[in-house]
C-alpha cells in the first residue's frame, strides 16, 4: 500500500470530529511544555541546594491530584456528557493558571502557592482525560480503535517536540511569565475545539448522583474480577517508580552535572518526546505493528530500553549523547505505552471506560509522589549520577516481572458486540 493510501485511511483524516480534539488536545498540550520547562526551570533557579528536594515535591504533588481525583472524575466522564467534562476541565485550568499568572507578575508566587495551584490543575486532568480516552471509539468507530489510541497518544509527544522545539526561545523572549499565560490562552483554545465537536458525547444511561460511590466500586469490582488486568497495573506500578523521576533529573542534568543553559532542557525533553512520537506516528500508520508480539512481550522489550537507556544517561556528559539516549527510551515508551491502551480499548467495555481510564491512571500515578519526594531527597546525600544509574537498573531489573502475568483472556468490544465492527484483542494473547 503507497504512503498516501496509507494517510487517506488514518483517523486524524477519516473523522473530523477526532481532528477537533486532537487538534485542541496539541494546542493546549504545546501549552503545558512550555509551562512545565519554566515551572522546572524557576523552582532549580529558586530552591538553591534544595533544588532538587523542592522540584521533587511539586511533581508528586502534580501527580497527588491526579490519584486522588481520578475515580471520582472517571465516574462522571461515564456519566455526563464528555463533551461537557472536557470543556469544563479546559475552562477551570485556565481560571488557574490566570491566577498562577496574576501571583508571579506581582511578585507574589511562593513555594507554598505554587504547591496549591498545581494540586488544583492536576486535579482537573482526570476529567479530560478520562472523557476524551473513553470518546474515541464514539468519534472514529471501533475498526479504527488501535489507529485512534495511537494518534491520541502522539498527541504528548508532538506537542512536547513542537514546545521544546521552541521553548527556549519563548522563554528567553517572554520568560517565565509568558510561559504561564501562554498555557492559559492554550485551554482557551482547546476548549473552543472541544465545543466545535458535533458527535453526541452523552451517555447511554441518566446520570444518578446518590449512585455515585457505587459507580466508582464498579470501577474497582471490575479490576478485582480481572486479576491478570489489575496484575498488569501493579506491575506498572514498579516500573513507573524507577522511569518517572526521569523528568525531575532532566533539568538537574542540565543544571548541575552539564552547566548548560536552559535551552538544553528543552532540547533533551524534545528529543524524549520526539521519540515516543516517532513510535505512536508509526503505530497509527502501520497497525500491522500492533500485531507483531503480545503485549507482554513487548511491555518487557520496552522496560529493558528504557532502564538502559537512563543507566547510559547518568554516564555521559555530553549533552548530544544524552538526548541521543533520551530518545530511545521515548521509543521504547511510546511503543509499549500505545500498544498497551490498544489492547484496553478492545478489552474494556465501552460503559466502563471512563472509570477503568481514571482508576488505571490513578493506580498508576499512586507510587510517582513517593518515587518524586524519594529521589529528590536522595539527592542531596548522593551523587546524581549514582541516583539515576540505580533508577536505570532496578527498571531493567523489574521489567521481567511483565513475562509473569497472569494472561488476559480475549473479550469482545462491547461496541464490536452490538454491530459497529470486530476487531480482534490477540495482542494480549500468546503468539
Amino acid at each position: 500500500m503507497k504512503l498516501a493510501e496509507v494517510l487517506a485511511q488514518n483517523p486524524l483524516m477519516l473523522f473530523a470530529d477526532f481532528r477537533s480534539l486532537f487538534l485542541g488536545r496539541i494546542i493546549s498540550a504545546v501549552g503545558d511544555k512550555f509551562f512545565t520547562i519554566a515551572l522546572a526551570w524557576w523552582v532549580v533557579s529558586q530552591g538553591g541546594e534544595n533544588s532538587g528536594l523542592h522540584l521533587g515535591f511539586l511533581m508528586a504533588i502534580n501527580v497527588l491530584g491526579v490519584v486522588l481525583f481520578a475515580p471520582w472524575m472517571g465516574a462522571y466522564a461515564d456519566r455526563l456528557d464528555k463533551k461537557h467534562c472536557m470543556m469544563a476541565a479546559d475552562a477551570g485550568r485556565f481560571l488557574l493558571l490566570a491566577l498562577l499568572a496574576f501571583l508571579l507578575y506581582r511578585g507574589q508566587l511562593t513555594m507554598p502557592l505554587l504547591y496549591v495551584i498545581c494540586f488544583a490543575i492536576a486535579a482537573f486532568m482526570p476529567l479530560f482525560e478520562a472523557a476524551s480516552k473513553s470518546s474515541l471509539v464514539l468519534l472514529t468507530d471501533s475498526r479504527k480503535a488501535a489507529e485512534s489510541v495511537a494518534m491520541d497518544a502522539s498527541v504528548l509527544q508532538l506537542s512536547s517536540v513542537l514546545g521544546a522545539a521552541i521553548g527556549g526561545i519563548v522563554l528567553a523572549s517572554v520568560g517565565v511569565l509568558g510561559a504561564f499565560l501562554g498555557n492559559g490562552l492554550s485551554f482557551l483554545l482547546s476548549l473552543y475545539f472541544v465545543w466545535s465537536i458535533r458527535t453526541d458525547l452523552k451517555p447511554a444511561v441518566v446520570f444518578d448522583k446518590a449512585k455515585q460511590r457505587g459507580q466508582i466500586g464498579e470501577g474497582l469490582a471490575y479490576l478485582k474480577d480481572n486479576p491478570g488486568m489489575g496484575a498488569l497495573l501493579l506491575v506498572f506500578c514498579v516500573n513507573n517508580f524507577f522511569a518517572a523521576p526521569l523528568m525531575l533529573f532532566i533539568p538537574m542534568v542540565v543544571k548541575f552535572l552539564l552547566q548548560y543553559s536552559v535551552s538544553w532542557v528543552a532540547v533533551m525533553e524534545g528529543a524524549l518526546a520526539l521519540g515516543a512520537l516517532t513510535a505512536t506516528l508509526l503505530l497509527s500508520c502501520f497497525p500491522v505493528l500492533h500485531d507483531r508480539g503480545n503485549v507482554y512481550q513487548k511491555l518487557f522489550g520496552s522496560s529493558v530500553l528504557m532502564g538502559a537507556m537512563v543507566f547510559v544517561m547518568a554516564g555521559v556528559r555530553s549533552g548530544t549523547a544524552v538526548s541521543g539516549a533520551l530518545f530511545l527510551f521515548g521509543m521504547a515508551m511510546g511503543f509499549g505505552g500505545t500498544s498497551a491502551q490498544a489492547a484496553f480499548q478492545h478489552l474494556v467495555p465501552q460503559e466502563m471506560k471512563g472509570r477503568f481510564f481514571a482508576l488505571s491512571g490513578a493506580v498508576c500515578f499512586a507510587v510517582l509522589p513517593l518515587s518524586f519526594v524519594f529521589n529528590g531527597l536522595i539527592t542531596r546525600y548522593f551523587p546524581l549520577s549514582l541516583v539515576i544509574a540505580v533508577n536505570g537498573v532496578a527498571l531493567m531489573l523489574t521489567a521481567a516481572a511483565f513475562l509473569f502475568i497472569p494472561r488476559i483472556p480475549e473479550k469482545a468490544d462491547s461496541i464490536c458486540a452490538q454491530g459497529e465492527g470486530k476487531h480482534s484483542a490477540s495482542t494480549f494473547q500468546e503468539d
